[in-house]
């Protein structure tokens, strides 16, 4: 019985969490996928990498769900390589001023290629 009592802690969370694909390999980042991301990242509103960022998001636990309009390119933004990605914001959210960020609006992020990519769709 204890260790049914264990099995059911451990996996609890698990399932709590798990509503997704998740994927560590961005080349499988295409025009059309969708994904949340975690973390706190800046957004820009034009499409400009050297645009100062406008927001920066909530480190919160549902993250930022987008769809991926366009790679911009790959490149290098503070000593991290990863993706420029034009991006359609798929849910309403808090941005860290206190703004309130409407779902459909556009966004250059600069995405990690450590970054973990949740609920990834492709289509």
């Amino acid at each position: 019985m204890k260790k049914i009592f264990t099995l059911f802690l451990v996996l609890c969370p698990v399932l709590l969490f798990a509503h997704g694909v998740t994927v560590y390999d961005h080349s499988k980042i295409k025009e059309r996928s969708t994904f949340r991301i975690m973390g706190e990242i800046e957004l820009r509103t034009e499409k400009d990498t050297a645009a100062l960022p406008k927001y920066r998001t909530l480190n919160h636990e549902f993250g930022m769900k987008v769809d991926v309009l366009e790679i911009v390119k790959a490149g290098d933004y503070e000593n991290q390589h990863g993706l420029w990605l034009w991006v359609l914001l798929a849910a309403p959210m808090w941005a860290d001023n206190g703004d309130w960020l409407e779902k459909y609006q556009k966004f250059l992020l600069f995405l990690p290629d450590e970054t973990p990519l949740f609920d990834f769709e492709e289509y």
